[in-house]
């Protein structure tokens, strides 16, 4: 967490900048908080993940502060679209591995994007065979790079075809950075660094 005790002494030099002051101060503090949330998540996430996309969610997170005249917040924001799916998790076509999810796979058809993810995933991993439909071994690794392209392709489809029979096990990867006591110890960063920022205004002023 941010220690509102260092980050409050910097401000309040004078009654005149005490409203520029005391919006640094708890900027600051939202600022870590955001950023501590999304390294809890994104190291969740990557434990955790198997697919490229998930591993793309954990890089593409930003903290944003907001300071209203009556409220303060910060929000984590992500381009990714599909970041909701991965914490609570998606209901497969045939299996559930989400029960409490609102999600659900609607038929076994697979995009490109998807088999693009898998692909990733079984470089990432190192994987160097997979077993068919039949349940025959097959090697991943050949000396023709056509070959391996279209059997890592097809690999790729069927760990795809899978997944959306079985559905996504929730991450729960939110549940890491906002949970009770966190929001409770921002509460009180946020009251101390602006408790810092008035001392100094009433001492200075």
């Amino acid at each position: 967490m941010a220690s509102a005790a260092d980050i409050g002494k910097k401000y309040g030099k004078s009654v005149s900048d005490f409203e520029t002051s005391s919006k640094d101060a708890v900027e600051d503090v939202l600022l870590k908080f955001g950023n501590d949330s999304i390294a809890l998540m994104a190291k969740k996430i990557r434990s955790t993940s198997r697919t490229g996309s998930a591993s793309t969610l954990a890089q593409d997170m930003v903290a944003i502060p907001k300071i209203n005249s009556d409220s303060v917040s910060v929000s984590v924001v992500t381009n990714q679209a599909y970041q909701d799916y991965i914490d609570k998790g998606v209901k497969g076509v045939k299996r559930n591995k989400a029960p409490r999810s609102k999600y659900k796979f609607k038929n076994l058809g697979v995009g490109p994007a998807m088999v693009k993810s898998f692909k990733e995933y079984i470089a990432r991993t190192g994987t160097t065979s997979f077993k068919s439909k039949s349940g025959k071994s097959t090697k991943l690794i050949r000396k023709n790079k056509k070959k391996q392209d279209d059997l890592i392709t097809q690999a790729a489809k069927q760990f795809a075809v899978a997944t959306k029979i079985g559905g996504i096990k929730p991450m729960n990867y939110k549940a890491e950075a906002i949970n009770k006591k966190r929001v409770s110890q921002l509460a009180k960063d946020v009251s101390q660094a602006l408790g810092y920022v008035l001392a100094g205004k009433i001492t200075k002023g």
